[in-house]
């Protein structure tokens, strides 16, 4: 058995059927997956820096932590962060990477923990994880050998299917009845609703517009993280490797011709992962939110999916919708000078990790 460490993505391709392999020994979802971590580390490689930690065996990958780098001042004092690939401030989220580890291989978290000790790091991040006995044995080491930062993963939600009928079957009575008053006023109004599945040449300008349109909803609001070219940059990147392992659905709801939402997800066997959706301000009154969630569950039921992840976060919208609840674990981890400056309240965790959620989120569907 032996480990190492990637520290260039030109290192990685060779690597990307084993990862996948253990990926799906483990369980774990398509934000752990190679293409996304890279394309991560691809849209923001400016900024962090690949720390992959890889544990083989007789030729096999049979530990991976998809870690990464990256430096900045809090109040003067320099933090060296290391944390998943996919969590920085200020930049778009992998909604749940995970370090992973094959079943029964409880000896592979040795030979990581290793390189973790080896790495040039003050403050260790890694929230958001699934939970699977081996991440738990994970956080419980980690608060063992450094100084614990706790902090517990987000709520994860995810919606089921309907096997048949209507897909808003599962939403509770207002939600349903609300969404299909909505609908009968629309067609008396012979108002023309379509899904447009947005092709792969089309992928920059869909982006662009989302991008844009997101910008002037959030200008009010404390900003949008798409100010920042290198989060669009990412959902290009992101969604065109999806669509090359033909596992991507991007579509926009027109009404009348015209774009009035749009939804971009990743597809996996029968799960979709669609947390990102965008919407038109002048489209507002007719809830194109829930009109583009309607229609695209039925077009995704329609190819297989069963389950409809619709990212972290508690908020309304996603429990009228039949959502379903799963905790992410995690833990982070602090040593040297920032072991005892962390313990200072000026240092809160937020400013210390970088880890603040940049604006953007809501509660409501419309977002």
């Amino acid at each position: 058995m032996r480990s190492f460490v990637l520290k260039s993505l030109d290192d990685m391709p060779v690597y990307e059927g084993g990862w996948e392999v253990l990926r799906h020994q483990c369980g774990a979802s398509v934000y752990s997956s190679y293409y996304l971590t890279r394309s991560w580390l691809r849209a923001f490689e400016q900024s962090a820096s690949p720390r992959i930690i890889i544990v083989e065996d007789g030729g096999d990958i049979v530990g991976l932590a998809p870690l990464c780098s990256y430096r900045y001042k809090v109040k003067g004092i320099p933090i060296r962060v290391l944390s998943l690939a996919g969590d920085m401030r200020d930049r778009r989220r992998l909604s749940n990477n995970s370090i992973m580890i094959r079943p029964g291989r409880s000896d592979v978290l040795e030979r990581i923990l290793k390189e973790i000790k080896r790495l040039d790091w003050s403050l260790l991040w890694t929230i958001n994880m699934e939970r699977m006995p081996e991440v738990n044995e994970y956080v419980e080491r980690v608060r063992n050998t450094w100084r614990p930062i706790e902090r517990e993963g987000q709520t994860h939600i995810s919606v089921p299917l309907p096997i048949e009928g209507d897909v808003a079957d599962g939403f509770d009575r207002g939600a349903r009845k609300n969404l299909q008053r909505k609908m009968r006023k629309l067609e008396r109004e012979g108002v023309m609703i379509e899904l447009a599945e947005i092709q792969t040449e089309a992928i920059d300008r869909a982006v662009d517009l989302y991008a844009r349109q997101h910008i002037e909803r959030w200008a009010s609001k404390g900003g949008s993280y798409f100010r920042n070219p290198q989060n669009v940059n990412f959902l290009k990147m992101a969604t065109k490797e999806a669509y090359t392992r033909e596992q991507g659905f991007a579509a926009d709801l027109l009404v009348n011709g015209e774009v009035a939402a749009q939804m971009f997800s990743y597809v996996e066997g029968d799960q979709a992962f669609g947390d990102r959706i965008g919407i038109s301000e002048r489209h507002l009154h007719i809830s194109p939110g829930w009109l583009i969630l309607y229609h695209a569950m039925a077009e995704m039921r329609s190819r297989g999916v069963r389950r409809l992840h619709v990212g972290n976060g508690t908020e309304h919208y996603k429990y009228v919708m039949g959502g379903q609840e799963t905790q992410l674990s995690g833990i982070g981890a602090a040593q040297g000078a920032v072991a005892l400056l962390s313990r200072l309240p000026m240092l809160s965790v937020a400013k210390m990790s970088g880890s603040k959620e940049g604006a953007g989120r809501s509660a409501t569907v419309e977002e």
